[in-house]
């Protein structure tokens, strides 16, 4: 497969979309926010994000453990690398790439569940085409549609590589004839 890539999103359009969602949470948070990362995913996003909240919030992050194929809804586990007391906690789910919603319909009640006032799930890049459930993003920094290939880029990594980019690409297609 070749590493050539087609970018979707250059670095200064994915940087403002960033930068206009951190004053949309900053506008939308609640008492005690507090935006929590998936690790391995977010990372990139979520440290941008959160330069770009004025107000003090509070950040962690998760680790997700679910099949390959996260259609099929099986969550393997949950990992917190440190406690995190969600008790009255106004909640923002950070995902870099918002596609299924498998994994937020089953974090939010989870989060609720253990005491968060409320959740809510910003997106990096949201493709609402792709669902399988009935979950919506609250908040977005950009949208794709759902003919969209492999994304990569701005952390999103596709067998290890491409995460390092600062624009969000599509792969090319692996596709006989494509």
């Amino acid at each position: 497969m070749s590493s050539e890539t087609t970018i979707l999103y250059d670095t200064e359009e994915v940087q403002a979309a960033v930068r206009r969602l951190g004053s949309e949470l900053d506008e939308n948070l609640g008492e005690e926010p507090l935006l929590i990362s998936l690790l391995n995913e977010s990372v990139l996003f979520i440290a941008d994000l959160v330069r770009s909240i004025e107000r003090p919030i509070r950040y962690e992050f998760i680790q997700v453990g679910y099949s390959a194929d996260d259609t099929d809804g099986e969550i393997l586990n949950i990992e917190y690398p440190m406690p995190i007391d969600l008790n009255g906690a106004d909640v923002i789910l950070v995902r870099d790439l918002a596609t299924t919603g498998v994994i937020e319909s089953y974090l939010v009640p989870q989060f609720l569940q253990h005491g968060a006032r409320r959740v809510r799930v910003a997106a990096l890049l949201d493709v609402p085409d792709r669902r399988t459930t009935d979950f919506e993003t609250d908040f977005r920094a950009l949208t794709a549609p759902a003919d969209t290939g492999t994304l990569v880029g701005y952390g999103m990594k596709h067998e290890g590589r491409h995460g390092n980019k600062g624009h969000i690409s599509q792969l090319p297609s692996t596709t006989p004839g494509a």
